[in-house]
């Protein structure tokens, strides 16, 4: 009998959990891996299962996490990239992240292309008209039209 009493109790709490989540927030998502986007007033963050808030709404758009726990995310037609606990890894700064190849992500800032790491240490600065990752990981880069290959050993 108690262990009924204890799990109506439960789903009592959990009920009333919810309801106060869905006051707080205008809609919120489906829990993946114990995070869910929120919005509100137009903006989306993240809370975790319990309900704590991780990424208070602040941003137009969060994509899916990927295997590394890194996120995009968009504000004011800005990209950057958040991990998991929220913390900001790349700010929102500039018009273009691409997807990451190996560790490496050519970034678009001001029209010009750059690299950041997972890690969002930018590589290469956004100098260069064009750059491209080679299928044996070799880095070509277009600058004034003239064309280079970066070693990113020294970097």
């Amino acid at each position: 009998m108690k262990q009924v009493i204890f799990f109506l109790l439960s789903c009592i709490a959990i009920q009333a959990h919810g309801q106060e989540l869905s006051k707080q927030y205008d809609k919120i998502g489906k829990f993946k891996n114990g995070i869910a986007v929120v919005w509100k007033n137009g903006h989306c963050g993240l809370i975790s299962q319990g309900g704590k808030e991780i990424v208070k709404p602040q941003y137009d758009k969060i994509g899916a996490f990927g295997n590394d726990a890194i996120a995009y995310t968009e504000k004011d037609g800005k990209m950057g990239m958040i991990n998991m606990e929220g913390k900001v890894v790349v700010p929102n700064i500039y018009e273009e992240i691409s997807g990451f190849k190996g560790f490496y992500a050519i970034t678009r800032r001001n029209g010009l292309a750059g690299m950041i790491n997972k890690q969002g240490k930018v590589l290469v600065k956004n100098e260069y008209e064009k750059i491209k990752i080679g299928k044996n990981g070799e880095i070509r880069a277009v600058k004034n039209g003239q064309e280079m290959v970066l070693d990113l050993q020294n970097r």
